[in-house]
C-alpha cells in the first residue's frame, strides 16, 4: 500500500513548477547560488524541517518523524552544463550558454517534492531523513566528495539516489545490482619538441607525428593488456598543436578519458600511458610531460538494497516497471555516499516516444516527459520505507 500517493499526487503541480523555474534559471557547477537559495525557499517553513549550507552552495535538509527509527539519505543534484539549448520548450533558459541537459532541475524538483510529502506525514513517518541538494555533479571533483569529507553522512543508514533517464519512456526504471558507473579519469600528454619553419623540417624536432604514433599506441592498452572479460575504455578526446600553416610548432597536447571498473586496471592503464608516451618521444629525441588525474570512483550498488528498491518499483506499478541495466561507463559521484553508507542509485524513465522525448542527456535538444515525476518520488520515499525496514533487520540479525 502506497501512504504517499495522495500526498504525491497533490505535491506535482508544485513539482511541476519548481522544476520548470530551475530550467528557466540553470546555473553552472558551484556557481548555483540562486538555485541554493530558490530551494531554501520551499522548505525553510515546513514543519519539522532543518536546513544548513555545508558548502558553498548546495543544501542539506533534515527531518525526523515522530517514531524513533533508521536515517535515510535522499540526494538530487542541482547544476547545469555549460552548454546552448535548443530544445524548444516555453520554459527554455534564459542563461545564454547554460543548460540542464541532464535532468538535475527533475532531480531537485522531484527531491523537494519528498521533501514537502514527507514534511506533511510526519506523525506517520519514523525514522530521519538527511535530503541532500547537492552541487557540482558536472565538474570534477565533484561536490560530493566535500560534503562527504564534512560529514553529511554520518549517523546515515543508508542512500538512495535517482537519474533522469530519456532512454526509457516514462514507466519504467532502470537499475541494476553491483556495478552502475565506472571509475572516470583524465589524462593529459604534452609531447616538446623544438618548432621552426614547415619547409625545413629537418631543422626541427616536430611533436605532432610523435603526438599521432602515441595517439595510435594508446589504442592497444586496454586491447592488449586488459583481459577481454574485463571492461575499460580509453578515449583520446583533444589533440592541440600548432597556429599557422607554415609553422612546426614547439608542442603537441593529448587529453583523453579512461574508465575501468578495478583500481588494478586503472592503475596498469595510467602507467602504461607514461611509459608509451615517454618511449616516443625520447626514441624522437623529445621529452613528455604526463598527467593523469582519478576522478569519481565506480558506483556499486549495494545489492540486497538494491532489491527492496525493485521490490517497492514492482509493488507501485507492476512487474514490468523495472529494467535491468548494463553496467555503463560513465561517471557519478553518487558513488562517494556508498563510501559511507549502503544504497541504490536508479534511473526514472523520462522519455516518450510519441512525443519524440528521445534525445540524449547532455543533448541540446534534450527533452522530459513530467508525466514521470510522481513515479520517481513515489518510488523514492516507498523504497525509503524499505531501507529503514531492511536496516533494522541487518542490526538485528548482528
Amino acid at each position: 500500500m502506497n501512504v504517499f500517493a495522495e500526498s504525491v499526487d497533490s505535491i506535482i503541480p508544485k513539482v511541476k513548477e519548481w522544476r520548470r523555474h530551475l530550467h528557466e534559471y540553470p546555473e553552472a557547477s558551484f556557481e548555483e547560488f540562486e538555485t541554493t537559495e530558490y530551494i531554501i525557499e520551499q522548505i525553510k517553513d515546513l514543519p519539522g524541517v532543518t536546513y544548513e549550507r555545508v558548502a558553498a552552495t548546495g543544501v542539506v535538509a533534515r527531518l525526523s518523524g515522530d517514531k524513533p527509527g533508521p536515517t535515510i539519505a535522499l540526494r538530487a543534484d542541482i547544476d547545469a552544463l555549460r552548454m546552448p539549448e535548443e530544445s524548444g520548450v516555453s520554459f527554455s533558459s534564459k542563461r545564454p550558454g547554460i543548460m540542464h541537459a541532464c535532468g538535475h532541475d527533475t532531480h531537485t524538483a522531484m527531491l523537494l517534492g519528498a521533501v514537502h510529502v514527507l514534511a506533511e506525514n510526519k506523525k506517520n513517518v519514523s525514522g530521519s531523513f538527511v535530503f541532500i541538494f547537492q552541487a557540482a555533479e558536472e565538474y570534477f571533483p565533484g561536490g560530493a566528495k566535500e560534503l562527504v569529507q564534512k560529514g553529511v553522512m554520518d549517523g546515515v543508514d543508508a542512500i538512495i539516489g535517482q537519474h533522469a533517464a530519456p532512454q526509457y519512456n516514462v514507466g519504467h526504471i532502470g537499475v541494476r545490482e553491483g556495478y552502475m558507473t565506472a571509475n572516470s579519469d583524465c589524462f593529459g600528454i604534452t609531447i616538446q619538441g623544438s618548432g621552426g619553419h614547415g619547409s625545413a623540417p629537418e631543422n626541427c624536432l616536430d611533436p605532432i607525428p610523435v603526438a599521432a604514433q602515441i595517439v595510435t599506441a594508446l589504442q592497444q592498452i586496454v586491447s592488449r593488456q586488459i583481459p577481454a572479460k574485463e571492461t575499460a575504455v580509453l578515449t583520446v578526446t583533444q589533440f592541440h598543436a600548432g597556429t599557422a600553416d607554415n609553422v612546426i610548432p614547439d608542442t603537441a597536447i593529448i587529453r583523453g578519458t579512461v574508465r575501468t571498473y578495478s583500481e588494478k586496471n586503472r592503475q596498469l592503464i595510467a602507467d602504461h600511458i607514461q611509459h608509451i608516451a615517454q618511449a616516443y618521444a625520447e626514441a624522437f629525441g623529445m621529452t613528455a610531460v604526463c598527467e593523469y588525474q582519478t576522478g569519481y570512483n565506480f558506483l556499486y550498488n549495494t545489492p540486497e538494497y538494491t532489491r527492496e528498491l525493485v521490490a517497492a518499483a514492482n509493488e507501485l506499478y507492476g512487474p514490468d516497471t523495472v529494467i535491468e541495466m548494463d553496467p555503463g561507463m560513465g561517471g557519478e559521484d553518487f558513488s562517494q555516499y556508498l563510501t559511507k553508507a549502503p544504497g541504490c542509485f536508479y534511473f526514472v524513465g523520462m522519455g516518450n516516444d510519441k512525443l519524440g522525448y528521445t534525445y540524449p542527456t547532455h543533448s541540446t535538444k534534450f527533452r522530459i516527459d513530467e508525466n514521470a515525476f510522481s513515479i520517481g518520488i513515489n518510488i523514492m520515499l516507498n523504497s525509503a520505507m524499505k531501507f529503514q525496514q531492511l536496516v533494522k533487520n541487518i542490526k538485528q540479525e548482528e
